[in-house]
């Protein structure tokens, strides 16, 4: 059987937005189901008369409004000064974070450009995984995890295991098959083949769902996500590339910015 993710740490990391708030409301849920300790953290730009008092500010803004979570976690709270896009992925490794939690604004592509954005940001630099929540919040009960089938894919298949037992919710595995020229249409034997080397990854351990798909990536994420109403896609992340160029290159990163529910990221 697989080993279980184990999530004895996870931060949030908040602007004092509503997308901020549903990063700690989703953080505080997860910490919930798994007994793990939340950090709160925000990054302000570096501002001696703004940085007084910055994590008080941060305490009273955050107890105002917490959602009631039984058994509430303990929570501490951080403050960093910088760029949010590099410092919160400092502030999760320095902590040691399981994982990180963040809110995802919606933006165009021209929008990302100009302005630049901290959910593309993070997800190029951090080395621990990373749920971005949509603004109208996150649920925890079904997970869509997309595998390519290669050793990178089968870490991301150990992640959303571990991260769908520990959150109680139900797991369905995606794979997508590119298309070739001249290469038989006809798939029925591959879902088949595909779904035993899956049970057989798994060890018999774990009983899911495993659909195959033929097109490109991250269309066919998307498209399935949106088809079985999921509450989290979870997809491997490549770190680097350039920033605010998203539909030309990972795919990763085009399914954060597009899918219509939460999207947790595994670095590769």
């Amino acid at each position: 059987m697989m080993p279980s993710t184990q999530i004895g740490h996870v931060m949030a990391a908040t602007d004092e937005s509503d997308a901020g708030r549903q990063a700690i409301i989703t953080a505080l849920s997860i910490a919930s189901r798994t007994r793990a300790r939340v950090t709160i953290a925000r990054v302000l730009p570096f501002d001696g008369n703004a940085s007084r008092g910055a994590v008080e500010q941060l305490q009273r803004w955050v107890e105002s409004d917490l959602p009631p979570v039984d058994p509430r976690p303990a929570i501490q709270y951080a403050i960093a000064y910088g760029l949010p896009g590099v410092e919160i992925s400092r502030i999760a490794e320095r902590v040691r974070a399981d994982l990180l939690v963040l809110g995802r604004k919606q933006r165009t592509q021209a929008m990302r450009l100009l302005l630049g954005d901290t959910a593309d940001a993070v997800a190029r630099r951090s080395r621990i995984p990373c749920l971005f929540v949509p603004p109208w919040g996150a649920g925890l009960d079904r997970v869509l995890v997309a595998v390519d089938g290669s050793p990178r894919g089968s870490a991301v298949l150990r992640f959303a295991v571990g991260f769908a037992g520990a959150t109680g919710a139900a797991l369905r595995v995606l794979t997508v098959e590119r298309s070739w020229p001249g290469e038989p249409a006809d798939l029925e034997t591959v879902p088949a083949t595909r779904g035993r080397a899956i049970q057989a990854e798994l060890d018999g351990g774990l009983a899911v769902e495993v659909e195959v798909r033929r097109g490109e990536a991250a269309e066919q994420i998307l498209e399935a996500a949106t088809k079985t109403g999921e509450s989290v896609v979870v997809v491997g992340c490549h770190r680097g590339g350039p920033a605010g160029v998203i539909e030309a290159g990972s795919t990763a990163r085009h399914v954060i910015h597009q899918a219509p529910c939460a999207v947790l990221t595994v670095p590769l």
